[in-house]
Parts: structure tokens; sequence; C-alpha cells
């Protein structure tokens, strides 16, 4: 009961809020909670309760009168979108083999037919690896959203207005996205993501590297066959950023809060966000925007993949590691100092030196895991998300279709602070 030890009074800590919401979920779960209850399994927001209704739906049939409610309610994605992100995996695969035809024909195994040559054995070597992380079903979350700001960004208010190049964007995101991975796992040394042997466990590091290289590669080409400079050169911007964020994750940090904190924020977006705005900006200038807009979707981008990463931090401590699909406290372990833990350093100073030497020494990694959580450091990281949510969801206000895509959108921003891995 840990968890337990900062409330006093009649104040909940963050804890113990979520231990009640878990009990009261639980008999929600089973069909046993009254309607009237419902607000203490799912929150108080309808937001939340649309999120959660549909997948107690899926787990149990016999859901409450009220959830079956709040399924008919449910915001689905625009059927185009779903139909693209259906065929995005093939896309993705298809580009790595050479070709879409050579999936459909040779599936991802060598065709029994072929000539073995040490060229083609390299390639098919390079295609299986880089497939291999393709094939574990990711959330597709930035191709979805650089095909929603596509269609919101199209001026002709059709509701199926995303062009084949804005597509391409959103395949390159995920195949840029998913050789950041790669490279990450290397190092960081990871043994599993998504529960999954990493491609360095399983092939080592040296050929990891290689894939990741591989798979940019491809990326590249199939960006190059848009053939629009500026598009080129704006998603260009996100390999430097992830480049540089890199370095700077790695680099010695200041022995100041504040600049140590501008530092998080400026890795944040050089590793998370620059994807998410440049892609969304990418699919503006391919929609033919002005500036404004293309700022503006550019902003929406960067906001929302700032939300996302600071969610994703926060769920480092208070996740589970079967949820997240890695270990728990990995950060930490690392030697990373994020957002909860930088906060928890202007309550405890104690905690600098555990940062500057990068929780080295034993029993870093505990103290400063118990700091965070003893501290008001994940309440004001969820608090930090939910600026940059609610800034790109006004943000949206100023497309030019916001009327047909903006309310997806939206959801795509706030759902962040609902996230559970």
């Amino acid at each position: 009961m840990d968890f337990l030890k900062r409330c006093n009074g009649s104040t909940l800590c963050y804890f113990t809020k979520r231990c009640q919401r878990a009990c009261f979920s639980a008999l929600a779960y089973k069909g046993l909670l009254p309607e009237s209850m419902m607000d203490l399994a799912y929150g108080s927001t309808s937001h939340t309760v649309r999120r959660m209704a549909p997948q107690i739906a899926l787990r149990r049939s016999c859901a409450t009168t009220l959830i079956q409610e709040q399924l008919k309610s449910k915001r689905e994605l625009p059927q185009f979108v779903q139909q693209h992100l259906d065929r995005l995996q093939l896309e993705v695969t298809g580009a790595l083999a050479g070709t879409v035809n050579d999936v459909i024909l040779y599936g991802v195994h060598r065709p029994a037919g072929a000539v073995e040559t040490p060229s083609n054995k390299i390639s098919f070597e390079l295609q299986e690896m880089a497939k291999y992380y393709f094939s574990q079903g990711g959330k597709l979350y930035r191709p979805t959203v650089a095909l929603l700001m596509a269609a919101s960004c199209s001026h002709d208010r059709m509701l199926e207005a995303v062009s084949e190049n804005q597509y391409k964007i959103a395949v390159v995101s995920e195949m840029i996205h998913t050789a950041s991975l790669v490279h990450d796992d290397v190092i960081d040394e990871s043994d599993t993501r998504r529960n999954r042997p990493t491609v360095n466990a399983l092939w080592g590091n040296k050929m990891a590297v290689l894939v990741g290289d591989y798979i940019l590669a491809k990326a590249t080409q199939l960006l190059c066959s848009i053939g629009n400079a500026q598009v080129v050169s704006i998603m260009a911007q996100i390999i430097e950023d992830l480049v540089k964020g890199e370095f700077m994750q790695m680099g010695v940090r200041d022995s100041s809060s504040e600049a140590r904190f501008l530092h998080y924020m400026q890795k944040t977006y050089k590793k998370t966000a620059s994807l998410f705005a440049n892609s969304c900006k990418s699919v503006a200038v391919l929609a033919g925007c002005n500036e404004n807009i293309q700022r503006t979707a550019f902003e929406y981008g960067k906001n929302l993949g700032m939300a996302f990463q600071l969610i994703d931090d926060l769920l480092d401590f208070v996740a589970q590691s079967a949820t997240l699909g890695k270990p728990a406290g990995a950060d930490l372990k690392l030697g990373l100092a994020t957002a909860p833990v930088l906060f928890a350093a202007r309550e405890y100073p104690e905690l600098d030196r555990l940062i500057l030497r990068r929780f080295s020494e034993s029993n870093d990694v505990q103290k400063a895991w118990d700091f965070v959580l003893n501290s008001d450091g994940l309440r004001q990281t969820r608090q930090l998300a939910r600026q940059h949510c609610e800034e790109a969801a006004r943000l949206i206000a100023f497309l030019p279709n916001s009327a047909h895509f903006g309310e997806h959108l939206t959801d795509l921003a706030m759902s962040q602070l609902d996230r559970e891995h």
C-alpha cells in the first residue's frame, strides 16, 4: 500500500484514485455497477466513457445499457482513412521488397525458383529482418494523424480528399518511425519491444543497424517518388532531428534545473514531435495550403507529439510492463531523466545528484523511483501534456476542412490523456 502514503485527510493521491477507479471498472466489467455510478469507473468526462466503452463491449457481450449507448455514439475513423490504414502494412512491406507485386507473388519468403546470388541473398535477409518489425502490428498512430490532417487541409470539402502523394507521406512516416525504433533498440540495448524479441536480440547489433538504415533508404526512395522538393526537404528534417535528439539524450546534463528541463523539451521535440509536426506540414503543402495553414498543421503535430511523449514518460512509472510492451522504469535504468523526474527534483533536490550521474550508482534507480512517486511530478507531467493537447485541439478550427475532420483530430489529441500504453 505504498501508494497511500501521500494521502492525508480527505485528499486522495493519484495512485489511490487509480486504485479506486480500477475497482469500480472491474465491477462495471462484470455488469454489477449501477449506471448512476458509471462515472466512478470511467471518469466524469464523456470522452473517457466513449473511449472505454468499445473495449469493454469487445470483452463482454452483456455490457450495460450505458455502455451500449456509448458504443452507438462512438466516433469511428472515416472509412477511407481506415481503408488506407488496412493496406498500409502491405504497402510498406512492398516498399521494402521492391514492389507490392513482389509481396503478392512471393509473400514474405524468397521464391522457390529464384537463383541465389550474394547480392539477392543479402537483400532477402534485409527484407526478412525489416518486415519482422512491421509484422508486429503497431498502432499506426502516425499515419492516422497524417491522413486525417491531409483530409483536414483539403480545400474542396470532399470526404475522401487524400491524394496518393499525401498517402505516401503517411507510409513514409511509419517507415521512419520504425527505423528509429530499430536504431533505438540498439542504442538502448533493448531485448524486447511489444513483448517480442527485438531485431538486435535476434540478429545482433550490426545487422539491426543495417536494417534500420535499409528501412530509411526505402522510405527515402518512396519520398522522392512524390516529386516535390519542398516536401522532401521537410521530411528530411525529421531524420536530422532524430539524430540530433539522440545526441542530446546521450549528452551531459547542465547542473541548472531549468536548463535541464529546457534540454529535455528540446530533445523530446526532436526525437518524437518532429515526425508528427513535419508530416502534418508536408500533407498541408501537398494540399496546396498557404503558409499560415502549413504553420497551423505543423503546430498541431508538434503539440500532439509533445503530449504523446509526455504521456509515454508518465506511463513508464504507472503502467504495467505487460501493457507497455517493455519493462516499467526502463528510462531510469537507461539513465534518462524524463519529465516526472525533473518535476520531482524541484521538490526533492537530492534527485539532482542522481540525475547528473545518470542513476549509475547502486540503488539510484530505486531512490529516484521513490522520489517520483512521492512527489507531484506525475500530476505536473500530466498537466503539461494536457496543455499541449488543448493547444493542438485549439488549432484545429483554423484548418480549411475542419468541419468534417476536426472532431477526429480533437479525439486524437485529447485521447492522449487517457492512453494506457
